[in-house]
């Protein structure tokens, strides 16, 4: 099938009181929400909110901001008391920041905290210092304002117990979340105002600790309850993560305050990204094989974890995480010694359409000195997995970094990483955009129905991401003459593998040859494409041209 449009172009000139919810609220059955996790809602969206951590769509950070962030990484030194590098005996301050959970799963309940394995863990760099500034009881709104004794709790208590000061603080983990959420309206309202306030905490652990440079944000994990009185129950503990994306937007967009980057005015805030993405749809797997059953969880609440449960999943997550992400390494890491373990990771596809599910292998090999030990992955979407082995299925489309860490017993490291590309399916956008009536009807969904009546059929809005059942103008398919030159601008979604999107040129309408485009504006899933040339006196048609691979 063969889908194309054309057109002529001429020469043209305050105090929470907290109740916890009893088990008689509780259901062990909440095993199915029916809500994928925000990182593999793929095509779909959620309340007409994309899916993914980032905005576009995507699961990856942009590549600036990336780039932005491995840099600042790579500039993180111990620090002494008073803020000065010294390599000898300075620290890295590592700082949790969040309500009981956050401080049960980083340090506090039991013996599988993230303090403990970090702290275990050999190839751990001995200039970090790891801090629990999380504090049982407080929620968002309590961390807003600057002088609240939360703040003077983490100053004054916390970071002395860690051995460290305001000043040797470089990084955080944030994980937020709003206390009986119902009191805070309906969604988005409750999310708006987590995000707020998130913000606010951020500006606040920037001005409290001066030399703070990066800062990660994690999701809630799976509550089960759905009882709107609860704690913290469902669908509200999925409805945090998208605060946490929304907080990283506005940083991504320059809005609402939180600058990091000195050439761009005052310092406010750290430079901000996703740490693990937490949240599981109960008993249904997410890609990398990850469930959250009802022992996760006390049975007092149904929210708070249990030290075999979601304490020893975020642990290992986290660790993960740190032992694996290009921003978190450089730091995190001890320098090794000679005769370190290899590792030379493959995958058993590097390309395919959603659903993909890839197997990784790490291919590592002891060194000299010592036996492995572990193997981290990530998969750049705020997943991992702690074995050599590993299937791992994607369900949204985007260009994926599988990132490995594996660990000798004495603590030297190897690293090494494969790249998966995730196409999307003209057939899966299909099911998203048309009802089941639709979708049997190819005169509504087929390739060359145009339901919405505008100038783009079904294939060519798929390509060019747009919707089929709204009209697009047809300045979509934008002509510009200026200065001589005549341009043309159209969107292409990147991750339409199966149909390839080509701008095409002709005189006479009978003959047709490619046109080569010459600019590319990167906007996460979607780019847009620009051919410029010099305007002539000679009559030309042009028309965009896909089909179905």
């Amino acid at each position: 099938m063969i889908t194309r449009f054309q057109f002529p172009k001429t020469a043209w000139p305050g105090f929470v009181a907290f109740l916890f919810c009893t088990a008689a609220f509780a259901d062990c059955t909440l095993t199915n929400i029916n809500i994928a996790p925000l990182n593999e809602l793929g095509l779909t969206n959620y309340l007409g909110q994309a899916g993914g951590l980032y905005p576009g769509g995507l699961n990856t950070r942009p590549a600036a901001h990336e780039a932005a962030g491995i840099a600042i990484a790579q500039g993180i030194q111990p620090l002494d008391a008073a803020g000065t590098v010294n390599t000898n005996t300075g620290k890295i301050g590592l700082l949790s920041l969040g309500m009981s959970n956050v401080t049960m799963e980083w340090a506090t309940k039991g013996t599988n905290t993230f303090l403990r394995i970090a702290t275990n863990d050999p190839a751990l760099n001995p200039r970090v210092a790891i801090a629990d500034g999380a504090i049982g009881g407080q929620d968002a709104p309590q961390w807003t304002n600057y002088f609240s004794t939360n703040w003077n709790t983490v100053v004054t208590n916390r970071l002395p117990a860690a051995g460290i000061t305001t000043n040797q603080v470089q990084v955080v983990w944030l994980k937020q979340a709003l206390a009986g959420p119902t009191n805070y309206g309906t969604f988005p309202q409750h999310a708006q105002k987590l995000q707020a306030m998130e913000e606010q905490i951020l500006r606040n652990a920037k001005a409290r600790f001066p030399n703070l440079k990066i800062a990660y944000l994690s999701s809630r994990t799976r509550a089960y309850t759905a009882n709107p009185g609860d704690l913290s129950p469902e669908p509200f503990a999925f409805e945090c993560g998208l605060a946490a994306r929304w907080v990283i937007e506005d940083q991504l967009n320059a809005t609402n305050n939180l600058n990091y980057n000195p050439s761009n005015g005052p310092v406010v805030a750290p430079w901000l990204s996703w740490g693990p993405y937490l949240w599981v749809n109960g008993t249904v797997p997410r890609g990398d094989g990850t469930v959250s059953v009802c022992s996760d969880v006390e049975p007092t609440d149904f929210t708070h974890p249990t030290t075999n449960g979601h304490v020893a999943k975020v642990a290992v997550e986290l660790l993960s995480f740190f032992k694996t992400d290009p921003t978190a390494t450089s730091w995190f890491l001890k320098t090794n010694s000679l005769g370190g373990p290899t590792c030379a990771p493959v995958a058993s596809t590097n390309a395919g359409n959603i659903p993909l599910t890839v197997t990784f292998s790490a291919n590592a090999a002891r060194g000299a000195s010592a036996p492995l030990r572990d193997a981290k992955w990530t998969f750049e979407n705020g997943e991992y997995s702690t074995n050599p082995v590993t299937p791992v299925t994607f369900y949204t489309p985007g260009l994926y970094h599988a990132r490995l860490t594996v660990t000798d017993t004495n603590g030297n490291t190897a690293q090494g990483s494969v790249t998966v590309t995730v196409g999307a399916k003209f057939d899966a956008w299909r099911a998203v955009k048309f009802t089941a009536a639709e979708f049997a009807n190819t005169n509504i969904s087929g390739a060359s129905a145009n339901p919405d009546g505008d100038i783009f059929p079904n294939l060519l809005e798929y390509a060019m991401g747009l919707e089929p059942k709204t009209n697009t103008p047809a300045s979509t398919f934008a002509m510009n003459y200026t200065n001589g030159i005549f341009s043309l601008t159209f969107p292409h979604y990147k991750f339409a593998t199966d149909a390839p999107l080509t701008l095409e040129a002709s005189a006479n309408l009978l003959t047709w040859n490619s046109v080569t485009v010459t600019q590319s504006l990167d906007l996460g899933a979607l780019e847009m494409l620009s051919m410029q040339q010099p305007a002539t006196n000679t009559v030309q048609f042009f028309r965009l041209n896909t089909s179905l691979h």
